[in-house]
Order: C-alpha cells, then sequence, then structure tokens
C-alpha cells in the first residue's frame, strides 16, 4: 500500500526521494501564499503572480512524474536535485523582479529552497547553486535600476545582496559536512554489509575448503531425506573418506595437506549440479546429498569421483605425494531418517577403507 498512492513503497530510496520533492512542494506552495498577499498588498502584480505560480505547478508536476514513473533512476542524480535548485532559483529571480518592495522577505524563502540542497549537493554543486543564486538576484537590482529605479532601494538591495553572499558559504560549509556524513554512512553501510556476508559465511561455510560445513550440509541432507520421504522420490547421500590423510599432515605439514583439502573441495565442487550439496563432514571426510539420483546412478558418480581423485597430482608441492579415497554410497529407504541414512554411507566408507581404500562400497558391499 501507499499513502493515497502520492508515496511510494516499493523502493525505500524513491520514497525519500519523493518525500524530500513534497517537503520542497511545500515551501513552493508556501512561497506561492506570500506572493499572494503581496498581490493582496499591491507589491506585485496579479498576472506575474499567477503566471509564476502556473509555472511553479506545472514544473513540480513533470518532476513529480518522473519520480513515480522511476524514469529518475537512469539520471547520474536520482533525486533530480540539481534541476530543482536552478528551477527554484528562476521562480525567485522572476518573482524578485516583478515585486515592487519587501524584496527580503521573498529572500528568506530564497533561502529556504536553496537549504534543500544541503541534502544531496556536495560542497561545490551548492555553492555553485549559490553563485547562480547571487548572480541572478544581482541582475534583478541592475535591470530594476534601469527599468524601475524607483521600485527599489539601492542601499537596502546591496546589503541584502550582501547578506546573501554571507550565506551562500555558509550553506555550502554545512552542504559539504552533511555531504561528508552521508559518504561515511554509506561507507559504514557496506561496511555492515560485509561483516554480516563474512558473518554468514562464518556460520554455514568451512573457512578451509568454503564447501558447506558440516552443521550446514547434515541441514541439507535432513531436508532432502524430507521432501524424498514426502514425494517418493529417490536421493543418494556419498561419503567421501580420503586415505592415507594424516600420513601426508605427518609427512609434509598441515599446511600442505590444507592445499591438498581444498583441491579436493574443488574437485567435488566441479563435479555437482545446482540442486546437490556438499560439505566438510569432518577432517578429510565429505559428504555429499545427491538429490534424484538412484543408487546406481550414485555408484556411477562416485566411480568416477574415486579415479579423479586417485589421478591428483601435487607436482607443485610434492611430486611423491598420491591420494586416493574410499567411498560410500548409500539411497534413501523408506524407514530412513538423517542419521541412518549417513550412517549407513559412513559404514559402506569404512567398509571400502578396510578393504584396502581407493573404492566405491554400498551398504552390504564390498
Amino acid at each position: 500500500m501507499t499513502t493515497l498512492g502520492v508515496i511510494p513503497d516499493h523502493d525505500p530510496f524513491q520514497r525519500l526521494r519523493v518525500k524530500r520533492f513534497l517537503m520542497a512542494g511545500l515551501v513552493y506552495a508556501t512561497a506561492i501564499g506570500v506572493k499572494g498577499l503581496y498581490v493582496h498588498q499591491g507589491l506585485l502584480d496579479w498576472r506575474p503572480w499567477l503566471g509564476i505560480s502556473a509555472g511553479i505547478l506545472v514544473f513540480n508536476a513533470v518532476i513529480y512524474a518522473i519520480l513515480r514513473s522511476g524514469r529518475n533512476e537512469r539520471l547520474r542524480d536520482p533525486s533530480i536535485t540539481g534541476v530543482q535548485m536552478v528551477a527554484a532559483c528562476v521562480f525567485m529571480t522572476l518573482s524578485l523582479y516583478y515585486v515592487s518592495g519587501a524584496r527580503g522577505a521573498l529572500l528568506l524563502l530564497y533561502l529556504i529552497l536553496l537549504m534543500f540542497g544541503v541534502f544531496r549537493l556536495r560542497n561545490w554543486q551548492f555553492t555553485t547553486v549559490g553563485v547562480l543564486a547571487m548572480g541572478c538576484y544581482g541582475a534583478v537590482v541592475a535591470l530594476l535600476m534601469h527599468t524601475r529605479p524607483w521600485a527599489i532601494d539601492p542601499r537596502e538591495e546591496v546589503l541584502q545582496l550582501i547578506a546573501l553572499a554571507v550565506m551562500v558559504p555558509c550553506g555550502g560549509f554545512f552542504a559539504g559536512y552533511v555531504d561528508g556524513l552521508r559518504r561515511q554512512l554509506k561507507r559504514q553501510q557496506i561496511e555492515l554489509q560485509r561483516a554480516r556476508e563474512r558473518a554468514h559465511d562464518l556460520s554455514v561455510l568451512d573457512p578451509l575448503t568454503g564447501l558447506s560445513n558440516r552443521p550446514t550440509v547434515i541441514n541439507a541432507v535432513a531436508e532432502e531425506v524430507r521432501r524424498g520421504l514426502r514425494l517418493g522420490q529417490p536421493l543418494s547421500v556419498v561419503m567421501v573418506d580420503l586415505d592415507g590423510f594424516k600420513a601426508i599432515n605427518r609427512e609434509y605439514g598441515h599446511d600442505t595437506g590444507d592445499v591438498v583439502l581444498r583441491r579436493v573441495a574443488d574437485a567435488l565442487r566441479d563435479k555437482l549440479r545446482a540442486i546437490d550439496t556438499v560439505g566438510r563432514y569432518g577432517g578429510e571426510e565429505f559428504l555429499v546429498a545427491l538429490p534424484d539420483v538412484a543408487e546406481s546412478e550414485a555408484l556411477e558418480w562416485a566411480e568416477t569421483l574415486c579415479q579423479r581423485v586417485s589421478g591428483c597430482r601435487f607436482q607443485d608441492l610434492a611430486p611423491t605425494i598420491r591420494l586416493s579415497a574410499s567411498v560410500g554410497v548409500a539411497s534413501l529407504k523408506d524407514d530412513d531418517d538423517t542419521w541412518t541414512l549417513i550412517g549407513r554411507a559412513r559404514a559402506a566408507a569404512d567398509a571400502a577403507h578396510e578393504a584396502g581404500g581407493d573404492r566405491v562400497v554400498t551398504p552390504g558391499g564390498a
């Protein structure tokens, strides 16, 4: 839902932009009302007041339509702040030209509109708009001195121009300060997001191999067991135990052993489909869940993996390293739960290891 359909709620950034636009629109409405008082007091002819007011309404209607359509997101400045600031300068400059007195009150509205630039503009951008505003006001004073000198007091106008010249750099300072805070907040948000991603990775991934950690892969197997039993679909689980890995650690060191584990993990990852799950189950043990795969297909998959592991060479680490795997394959039965299925795959891997390793075994097989 939206607030009367005026403010979008599908995108928080667009919502904020429209809210800022509506705040500026409220200032515009106030300015139109104040200039209406000028008309009432005889300080402004109704025709330029009506023309300027119509221009303000049309311009803001166009900006609102762009914001609500989402086309603004293609722009370099999605808030369209710069365009709105320049337009505000133009409308206020026209108003200052046509009034015949009390321009100081309109200058206050001028400053209020300029303050909206603090939210989005950088220091130099705000200063540029401020210099434009001073130039426009100076042009109004110069033009009036030639066309309607009786409508102005030069001393008063010069003082007001000086006051505006003082306010612009002050506004630029605040714009720069707010821009710095905004950039700092953005950096902190990015760092926080990265920290959350790292925390999530640490909670679900094995830090050495980048595979799912033990709790995560067990949960994945449990989910597939529930799905398989509910839908009557096949599920195979593969336990991979590296033969002689402890000897590699003893002879070549744990750093070399870590590299071996990472390469085996890469080999496992490369053989998976998108729906498969692999995780590090123990020190040198890996658990693989193969949904919608019957035992015969799982055996073929495991045989290929076993050959790939035994064919690995580690010339860059130590030419004499040889690696093989004892692999157990178990398929889901009607009376299985998560742990009985994993237990049967583990028992099959143990049987493969006891038979000399470098082979694939199913429960009850040899």
